[in-house]
C-alpha cells in the first residue's frame, strides 16, 4: 500500500522523498512556510476550555496540648481584632505580602548556600546528585538572577511587587510566589499553548503523512526523526519558528536567531540531564507537585489532566529522549514541534 506524502521541513527549501512505508515517491513538492501557522488567532476555530481548578483543600491548624498555650492563643484572638475599614484591610494585607516576600528572600539565599555546597561537592568529591539536589541547584541559579531587579523593586516600592507577580511573573523569584501564582501562570501558559495547538493542527491538514498519531507511535516518530533530523536541526530553524518554540516551551522569546537558539538549546539540555535523573528514579513516585512541574517544562498539559496520563505522557517522553539505542533520539526541534500535535493527546498503557 502507497501513502502519498509531502516532505515537512522548516527550512523551507524541496527535501528528497520520503518514505513512510518502504516505498518512495518520485515527485518532489516544496514545502511553504506559510502552511504552518502558530501565532494567528483567527486560526484556532476551537480550543479546549480549562475547567476551574479545584482549590486545595485547608489543612488542619495545630495547637499545644498545654492549657496555659491555648489560653494564650485565644487571648491573643481576642485581642487582635481584624480590620475593617478599607485603609485599615489594604495596610494589612502590604504587612502580610512584605513579611512573605522576605519569608521568600531568606529561602533563596538558604537555597543558594546550600546549591553551592553541593556544586563544591561534585567538583571536589565527584559526587553524583539526585534529582532533588539537581532542581535545587537549577532553580537557585534561575532566582538569584532575578534577584537584583526583583531586590530593587522591593527596596524601593515594595507595595507595586503584586503588580509585577500579576503582569511579569517570570521576574520573580519562585520562592516569593504562591501556589496560587503558580497555577495562575501555568493557566496562562496553557491557554496559549491550546491556541498554537490549534493552528499547528489545522495547517498541517493540507499535509498528507503527518497527524497526532505518526507522533503517538514510537516507530513512527522515529522514523519521521530519521528522514527529517536535518530539516529539524535548531541551526537551521529560522528566527520566526524558533521565537515560536520558545514560546510554546514557555521560556522567553525575544532576542536575535543566535540567541534564541542558545537560549533554547541551554533548556534542552537542562530537560536532558533532568530525564536522565528521572530515568535513575521511579516516575510513579513522583508526587503531584514534582509531576506537574516535569510535565509542564516539557510542553505537555498539566492543567485539569489526570495524574495517570501525565505520568504515561512523562513516560513516552522519556522513551523519546533516552531510548536504548542512542541512534534513535529525538532531535530538539523536532521534539518541541510534536509537543504542538500531542498537547492533548491521550497517552494509553503500554504493554
Amino acid at each position: 500500500m502507497r501513502i502519498n506524502a509531502r516532505p515537512l521541513a522548516l527550512a523551507y527549501r524541496p527535501l528528497p522523498c520520503v518514505r513512510y512505508m518502504g516505498v518512495i515517491q518520485p515527485n518532489i513538492r516544496t514545502f511553504s512556510s506559510t502552511w504552518i501557522k502558530y501565532n494567528k488567532e483567527q486560526l484556532a476555530s476551537t480550543i479546549n476550555k480549562v475547567t476551574p481548578i479545584a482549590k486545595e483543600e485547608l489543612k488542619p491548624l495545630t495547637t499545644e496540648t498545654t492549657t496555659e498555650k491555648v489560653a494564650e492563643q485565644v487571648a491573643e484572638q481576642v485581642v487582635t481584632k481584624a480590620p475593617t475599614s478599607r485603609i485599615g484591610k489594604f495596610i494589612q494585607q502590604s504587612k502580610d505580602l512584605i513579611r512573605f516576600y522576605k519569608d521568600g528572600l531568606k529561602l533563596l539565599w538558604t537555597n543558594n548556600k546550600e546549591a553551592k555546597a553541593l556544586k563544591l561537592k561534585v567538583q571536589n568529591e565527584g559526587y553524583e546528585l539526585t534529582r532533588r539536589e539537581f532542581q535545587l541547584i537549577h532553580k537557585s541559579k534561575k532566582d538569584m538572577i532575578k534577584l537584583i531587579p526583583f531586590g530593587c523593586v522591593f527596596m524601593i516600592l515594595p507595595e507595586s511587587i503584586p503588580l509585577l507577580v500579576m503582569y511579569v511573573p517570570g521576574m520573580v523569584p519562585g520562592t516569593c510566589l504562591k501556589d496560587s501564582q503558580i497555577q495562575k501562570t501555568r493557566e496562562k501558559l496553557d491557554k496559549v499553548r491550546q491556541l498554537m495547538s490549534a493552528n499547528v493542527l489545522k495547517s498541517a491538514e493540507r499535509i498528507e503523512g503527518i497527524s497526532p498519531e505518526d507522533f503517538l507511535s514510537l516507530s513512527k516518530f522515529q522514523r519521521i526523526a530519521k528522514h527529517y533530523a536535518y530539516d529539524f536541526d535548531l541551526s537551521r530553524i529560522d528566527r520566526a519558528h524558533l521565537s515560536s518554540y520558545c514560546r510554546f516551551m514557555g521560556i522567553n522569546r525575544i532576542g536575535t536567531q543566535s540567541i534564541l537558539k542558545k537560549r533554547l538549546e541551554d533548556y534542552m539540555n537542562y530537560l536532558d540531564q533532568d530525564d536522565k535523573l528521572l530515568l535513575k528514579e521511579d516516575v510513579d513516585q513522583l508526587d503531584l507537585k514534582d509531576l506537574s512541574q516535569a510535565v509542564e517544562e516539557r510542553g505537555m498539559r498539566s492543567v485539569d489532566l489526570d495524574q495517570e496520563n501525565m505520568r504515561r505522557g512523562l513516560k513516552y517522553w522519556l522513551s523519546l529522549t533516552q531510548p536504548a539505542n542512542p541512534e534513535h533520539k529525538i532531535p530538539a526541534g523536532l521534539l518541541v514541534f510534536s509537543r504542538m500535535f500531542l498537547l492533548n493527546a491521550n497517552y494509553k498503557p503500554r504493554h
